[in-house]
C-alpha cells in the first residue's frame, strides 16, 4: 500500500513539472505596459516575441537553421545630424527601457555637445533631494544621444559596448542640414532668395564669420566621429581617420538603405524582427527643403569632399556586410518589411500629422489603433524614453500641477510629459 502511494506522488510531480514547462514554452507576451503596481516590472513584445533576460538567445535566420547568439544590451550609438539617426535612437532607447536598462544621458538637453569631443564627465548625475547618487561610470548600457566620437571617453561609460553609427549620401545630408537648422537665419541672407546656393558661390566667406556651429557647416558626419575641422583638406588624415572608425565600429548603418541596415542591426544584437519596427521621426516640411540641380550638387560634394570619402568607402562596406550575411537576407528583408507596413497601417494615422514645428512633420497616433499602448511606444521620441528612465529610477520628485497637464512630472528643474 506504500509502495504504491509513493508511485502515485511521483507520477503527479512528473504530470505537475510537464504542465509547468509547457506553460512557460508557450507564453507570449502581447502588450508594451509598465506594470501599475511595480516600477520594474516591462512587457514589451507582441505575439511571437519572447524575452531578452536570458544571456542566450536563438535566433531564426532562416527556416531550416538556428544560430546561437548572445543578446546585445551594451550599445553606444554615435548620432550623426539629419541621417535618419533619431529614428535609430528611438529604437535603441525603446529595446534599452523595456528592458529596464540604464542610459547615460547629457546633463541638459538633447545633446552631450556637439562642437567638444565627448567626455565622461558629460553624463547627467542622478540626484535625489540635497543627496547625490552617482551611477558607476561604467554600468551603464546604453548612450544614444548626439555626442562627438570619443573612443577612450565612451569606453569609460559604457564596457564592452557595439559601437554603431549611421551615415548618409552627402549631398542630401547637407542639404537637410542647411534646411532644418535654418542656415540662412545664421548667414544672414534674404529668404526671398536661394540662400542655398549663395552659400555655396563662396562658402568660405561665410564660414569666416564664425557663427554657431561654423565647424559643422563643412563635412558634418566626420566631424560628428570625431575628425578635426582642420583637418579636412589633408586627404592622408582624413583617410586615416577613416581607417580607424572602420576598425573601432561593429556597425555603420546607411540611410539610404535603412530597412535594409535594420536587418543587419538585428543580427549584429541578435534581435527580434519587433525589436527594430519603427515610425519615422524628424521628417522635413516641404518648406525647409531645397531643390538641386546638377550645378549645386558638384558644388556640395567638392565642399564636403571629406564625407564622400567616408560615405564611399562605408557603402563598400556596407554590401559586403550584405553580402556576408548569407542566402536569408532577402528573405528577412521582406519579412520585415511585411510586419512595417502591418503596423504601420495599424499605428498610423495617413491623413493628418503634427506640424506643431514648423521644420519637421511628425506622425501622430491612428484614432482607432487595435493596440494603442504599443503603438505608442512606437511613436515615442528619444527625449520621452530617457525622461521615463529618469522617472523609473526616481528621479521625479512631484507630479506638476494640474494646469501644466495631465501626467507631467517635475524632473529636477524640467517638467516632463508623458504622454
Amino acid at each position: 500500500m506504500k509502495r504504491a502511494r509513493t508511485q502515485k506522488c511521483v507520477i503527479v510531480c512528473i504530470i505537475t513539472c510537464l504542465v509547468f514547462a509547457y506553460c512557460l514554452t508557450t507564453t507570449k507576451f502581447t502588450s508594451w505596459r509598465k506594470d501599475k503596481n511595480s516600477t520594474s516590472t516591462l512587457t514589451l513584445f507582441r505575439e511571437n516575441s519572447s524575452s531578452r533576460e536570458t544571456p542566450n538567445s536563438k535566433m531564426n535566420t532562416n527556416d531550416n537553421i538556428t544560430q546561437e547568439c548572445n543578446v546585445v544590451k551594451h550599445i553606444v550609438f554615435v548620432k550623426t545630424h539629419n541621417t535618419a539617426s533619431t529614428t535609430i535612437a528611438s529604437i535603441l532607447q525603446r529595446f534599452g527601457y523595456s528592458r529596464n536598462l540604464t542610459f547615460a544621458i547629457p546633463q541638459k538637453g538633447h545633446a552631450f555637445s556637439v562642437l567638444d569631443l565627448f567626455k565622461r564627465e558629460m553624463v547627467f548625475s542622478v540626484s535625489s533631494g540635497n543627496k547625490m547618487r552617482r551611477q558607476p561610470l561604467d554600468s551603464y548600457h546604453l548612450l544614444t544621444n548626439h555626442a562627438r566620437y570619443n573612443r577612450q571617453e565612451m569606453d569609460a561609460v559604457i564596457h564592452a559596448a557595439m559601437y554603431v553609427t549611421i551615415i548618409r549620401e552627402p549631398v542630401a545630408n547637407f542639404e537637410s542640414n542647411f534646411g532644418y537648422f535654418e542656415a540662412e537665419k545664421l548667414l544672414k541672407v534674404p529668404q526671398n532668395v536661394n540662400s542655398l546656393e549663395i552659400f555655396l558661390k563662396n562658402p568660405n566667406k561665410f564660414v569666416a564669420r564664425k557663427f554657431f556651429g561654423w565647424q559643422r557647416a563643412r563635412n558634418g558626419q566626420l566631424f560628428d566621429l570625431g575628425l578635426s575641422h582642420e583637418v579636412y583638406d589633408d586627404q592622408v588624415k582624413v583617410q586615416n581617420k577613416i581607417k580607424h572608425l572602420e576598425s573601432e565600429f561593429d556597425l555603420v548603418l546607411i540611410t539610404e538603405y535603412f530597412d535594409e541596415s535594420l536587418i543587419l542591426l538585428k543580427k549584429l544584437m541578435c534581435w527580434s524582427f519587433d525589436d527594430i519596427l519603427y515610425v519615422s521621426k524628424g521628417i522635413r516640411s516641404a518648406s525647409h527643403r531645397y531643390a538641386l540641380n546638377d550645378e549645386l550638387q558638384a558644388k556640395i560634394r567638392e565642399w564636403n569632399h571629406a564625407d564622400v570619402m567616408l560615405y564611399n568607402h562605408f557603402n563598400k562596406t556596407f554590401w559586403r556586410k550584405i553580402k556576408e550575411y548569407g542566402d536569408s537576407f532577402q528573405k528577412d528583408l521582406s519579412e520585415f518589411r511585411n510586419k512595417q507596413r502591418t503596423v504601420l497601417s495599424q499605428c498610423v494615422d495617413d491623413r493628418n500629422v503634427d506640424d506643431s514645428d514648423r521644420r519637421e512633420n511628425k506622425f501622430i497616433l491612428k484614432s482607432d489603433a487595435t493596440d494603442r499602448v504599443f503603438c505608442k511606444g512606437l511613436l515615442r521620441g528619444r527625449d520621452l524614453f530617457e525622461n521615463l528612465w529618469l522617472i523609473e529610477i526616481g528621479v521625479a520628485c512631484k507630479e506638476c500641477d494640474q494646469t501644466v497637464g495631465h501626467n507631467t512630472w517635475i524632473v529636477d528643474d524640467r517638467c516632463i510629459t508623458l504622454c
